[in-house]
């Protein structure tokens, strides 16, 4: 079994981090606006234009775009730098409640257990050691192990050859209903969708916490 991590498993509150590191710099931006930064600055980004990049100039490349929507011109690139090596300094990385112990049930009926993330590896390194989940994974996958993202099959079918199944044997996990959904369907896996709020569209096989997964092993079980 197969799962994404953030808004998965774990989940961190990105305004406030980015606020300190900001004023950790001598800039002053509210809440608010940071929050309109990112939801603005977010949908603009092309993540496809700087998906090869090793992950420091991606994340310097996508600061960037966070500091323009905020009007910040004044040693911006030296700031969008800076950002994310400070990041963890300022954020927490918070579980969700049942995630633990339904890891730990999974790992307990023997099955295999890996991350996929559109984060990267350094990313990884960073939220399975503060989240306590490191124990868990037989392996970890990010977009620099690859070279490509979710939903890239690639990404997918690498994590399976690592845990030796082959696709039609393995469930994924995600929230995201293009990268993990969709992309695992494609994958040849069964796909979940992790929907903690709102209902899935119809026919989108969907869970609304971890621990309803087994629920969904019944069902699916030969």
């Amino acid at each position: 079994m197969l799962f994404d991590l953030g808004n998965t498993l774990v989940y961190q509150q990105p305004y406030e981090p980015f606020q300190k590191i900001l004023q950790a710099n001598c800039v002053s931006r509210s809440i608010e606006e940071i929050r309109e930064a990112f939801e603005k600055g977010g949908k603009e980004f092309d993540h496809e234009k700087y998906k090869a990049l090793p992950s420091h100039e991606f994340y310097v490349q996508w600061n960037l775009a966070i500091l323009k929507r905020l009007g910040i011109t004044r040693s911006v690139r030296r700031l969008a730098g800076q950002i994310h090596p400070q990041w963890f300094n300022f954020s927490k990385v918070y579980v969700y409640p049942e995630v633990k112990d339904s890891l730990r049930r999974l790992k307990q009926m023997g099955l295999k257990l890996g991350v996929v993330t559109r984060g990267y590896e350094l990313d990884i390194d960073e939220i399975l050691p503060r989240s306590g989940l490191e124990e868990f994974f037989d392996v970890c996958v990010g977009a620099d192990t690859t070279g490509k993202r979710k939903p890239h099959p690639k990404v997918f079918k690498y994590a399976l050859e690592q845990l030796g199944i082959m696709p039609r044997e393995a469930v994924f996990v995600g929230d995201d209903f293009q990268a993990d959904y969709l992309g695992a369907e494609k994958a040849g896996m069964t796909p979940v969708l992790v929907k903690r709020e709102g209902s899935p569209a119809s026919g989108v096989r969907s869970i609304k916490r971890l621990d309803q997964i087994f629920e969904v092993l019944e069902e699916i079980s030969p």
